[in-house]
This record gives structure tokens, sequence and C-alpha cells, in this order.
């Protein structure tokens, strides 16, 4: 049993769903569905039970989820503190962050966060939130920065992984400017408006999706689908329909009159920028790290 094929497991386990699984995972769902079941064949058991309308997961596949995760958790804290204790952890940390924060949130505010020679040997991965996720709970990273909503719970369990806040933001529908000046693709006048929405491995996607479970949904009707808010941004911008975008990521368009509000300030969607790390100690630097982060998050 190979630690790889049990993060394909959960990955699985949190999507039902072969295809998006395997792109979270970056390989094809042929290669995918052949490491599950290699994990099932190690196992001796079946893990999911996998229909044309649905997959799911067998009860030996429910047994199996947390104890996969303690599995993935241990190995991780094992992994760092061997690392520290044989002195190779140094001053090396390495940040995950999505794709919509690492253009300009995450540069911006690691330099309010400590000089460049406090922060070490930094490696910054960007990835969709569920891949950053996915490396987090498998120890490759010892801090994720992503968006959260407004209210509810952090994208990573709190017991495992505590979080700060360390910035707000908001999701704001743009579109490409009419002839007139105002929005190509008004958000309340007319027919419904063309989306530009966010692939499901995206955590935007599921902010969205949770602040309309609660609100009145917007009459759109999706055109395409990104798991990136940068391409969202360019469509946006070309005049494909209207996109929930990082005000931070498309304020320098609207600014310069590219994109234009769609709607009012009430469709905008209040966002929390969140900052991860495992509960388990890490190195002395990171450690460190953690404690001037502590101190300026609210």
């Amino acid at each position: 049993m190979q630690l790889d094929h049990l993060e394909d497991f959960l990955a699985l386990a949190r999507e039902l769903n072969f295809s998006r699984a395997a792109q979270g995972r970056n390989m094809t769902q042929p290669a995918f569905s052949r490491r599950i079941a290699a994990l099932e064949a190690a196992l001796n058991a079946r893990l999911v039970t996998r229909s044309t309308r649905q997959v799911a997961l067998t009860p030996a596949g429910e047994a199996l989820r947390p104890r996969a995760e303690r599995i993935l958790r241990e190995a991780a804290e094992t992994r760092q503190e061997v690392a520290a204790i044989a002195g190779r952890a140094g001053s090396a940390m390495t940040l995950a962050c999505t794709h919509a924060l690492s253009y300009i949130f995450v540069p911006r505010w690691l330099m309010q966060v400590a000089e460049p020679a406090e922060l070490g040997a930094l490696n910054m991965v960007s990835d969709t939130q569920a891949r950053c996720m996915e490396l987090m709970q498998g120890g490759t990273v010892q801090f994720l920065v992503s968006h959260g909503g407004e209210t509810g719970a952090p994208p990573l369990p709190e017991r495992h992984f505590p979080a700060r806040r360390i910035g707000v933001d908001r999701l704001v529908p743009l579109c490409a400017p009419g002839p007139d000046g105002g929005p190509r693709w008004p958000l309340h006048d007319g027919p419904p408006a063309p989306l530009i929405a966010y692939g499901e491995a995206s955590g935007l996607h599921r902010i969205l999706e949770d602040h309309w479970t609660a609100r009145p949904r917007p009459e759109v009707t999706p055109v395409m689908h990104s798991v990136l808010a940068a391409t969202n941004l360019e469509m946006a911008k070309a005049g494909l329909g209207i996109a929930w975008l990082p005000h931070a990521l498309a304020q320098a368009d609207v600014a310069r009159g590219r994109l234009v509000h769609a709607g009012t300030s009430a469709d905008d969607v209040p966002l929390r920028v969140l900052i991860h790390r495992p509960r388990a100690r890490l190195s002395p630097h990171c450690e460190a790290f953690w404690e001037k982060v502590s101190a300026l998050s609210d």
C-alpha cells in the first residue's frame, strides 16, 4: 500500500467523481482508476461502488477514510520532525497558495510579514484549492493560503490545521463594458446573463455555491468553466460573460475601464483570506514565521 494511493483515495472520497478527482491529482482518468484498483487489491477490499450516475464509498471505504487521513497526517508529522531533528529543515519553508492569490496578494503580504532574508529558502507552490489541500494534508507544504467564505468552517478541519485570517476581499460580478460604458451583460436587466463559472476544483466555486445556497441565486447561464480566476478574468474582458472575480485581482482592469460591475454591491460575495498550518510542531524557522503571522493576523 503506497501513501500516494491513499491520497488518490481521499481525493475520490471528497469529489465522488473519478474525472474530477483525477484532474485534481494531475493525471488521466484511466491512470487514476488503475491506482484506486491497486489500492483495493492491496487491501483486498472494494472501496467504492461506481455506476453510470454516481460514485459512492462502500462501508470499507467509509472505514478507510479517517484512517487514511490519520496515516497521511502522521507520515507528514514524522517527516517534519525527523528533518528538524536532523538539522536538514534549516531555513526552508514551502507555502502553497491558490492561483487567484498567487498573483498579487501573497507576494505583497509576505513582504509585510518579514524581510526577504527572514523568509529564508521559500518555495511557493500555486495550484487549485483542491490540490493545495492535498499537499497540506500530505505534508508536502508547511503553510497554505486560500480563500474562505465570510462565515462557516475553513476549508481544512481546524482540529488538525489551525487557521488565521490574514486579509479580506470580495468576489465582484464583472463583465466587459458595452458601447455606452455600462455593463455589456447587466445582471438584473434583461434575459439571464452568460456566466463564466469556476470549475469544481476551485475554492471560489464552493464559496459561491455556499453563498447562493442561503440567498437568491442570480439568473445566469453558465457558458464555460475554469479553475483559474485569471482565465475567467480574461474571458470576461473579452466579452464572453459575467465572472465573479476577486476584487484584488481585477481592480487594475476595473480602474482602466476594461471591466465594469454587472450588478450592485448587493451581488458582491465577501471573502476571507486564510493561512493554514498543521497542528504538529514545525521547524524552528517555520514556527518563527507562524509567530510573525499570528502577531499580524486578526
